[in-house]
């Protein structure tokens, strides 16, 4: 499967190939980890940060869906793991946009900083705004790592209400983020939303 292209791979993963998922695993491992311990300077939580990612990935090989590149899939939701182990340690940069160096991202010009962190006060204050069940599922969810069914239990509501506070949530904050389209290169929006919105909810 070496010669598979990406996207034929994650098709033959969705089919339950482990062959697959071990030729993802082989072209991705070491540059996920790399990436990860440039992040927070751990080698050892790096390592199991990428395992933890490649087990989620074979876990959910049924249901995963990639809207767009696979690489930046994979690198979106380690990225997003670092800065979720940078709260877990008390030690949260000032932003998100302190740990964002995606490829294409990285290139920071003065506006496009002050846009990432402009946006990410807008969305803040939005998620403040919303009404308290909703902010409650939400925060559940981006704060506490938790799945859809353990929110439902938590909070002693439906799943399905669950997944209709979060598809409000997210449709809430994607109207805010839509301005920003002219500032962010069209490029890398997509890989910018799923960083502020991906977790394991559904």
């Amino acid at each position: 499967m070496k010669q598979y292209p990406d996207d034929q791979l994650l098709l033959e993963l969705q089919s339950g190939d482990h062959h697959a998922f071990k030729e993802i695993y082989e072209r991705y491992a070491d540059k996920l980890i790399a990436f990860a311990l440039k992040k927070i300077q751990n080698e050892d939580e790096a390592m199991d940060m990428v395992q933890e990612l490649f087990l989620s990935v074979w876990k959910n090989r049924y249901t995963i869906q990639v809207n767009g590149a696979l690489e930046a899939y994979l690198m979106v939701s380690i990225n997003y793991m670092t800065y979720k182990w940078y709260k877990k340690q008390s030690l949260q940069p000032q932003s998100l946009n302190d740990i964002i160096e995606l490829p294409g991202i990285a290139e920071d010009s003065t506006t496009q900083k002050l846009s990432f962190a402009e946006l990410s006060f807008l969305i803040n204050r939005e998620i403040a705004d919303m009404p308290e069940k909703m902010r409650q599922v939400y925060l559940c969810s981006r704060e506490r790592d938790m799945n859809g069914q353990q929110i439902a239990t938590e909070l002693g509501i439906p799943h399905q209400t669950v997944r209709n506070q979060i598809s409000s949530a997210l449709g809430r904050l994607k109207k805010i983020v839509h301005h920003y389209y002219n500032v962010i290169p069209l490029d890398n929006f997509r890989e910018f939303l799923l960083l502020i919105f991906f977790f394991n909810i559904l």
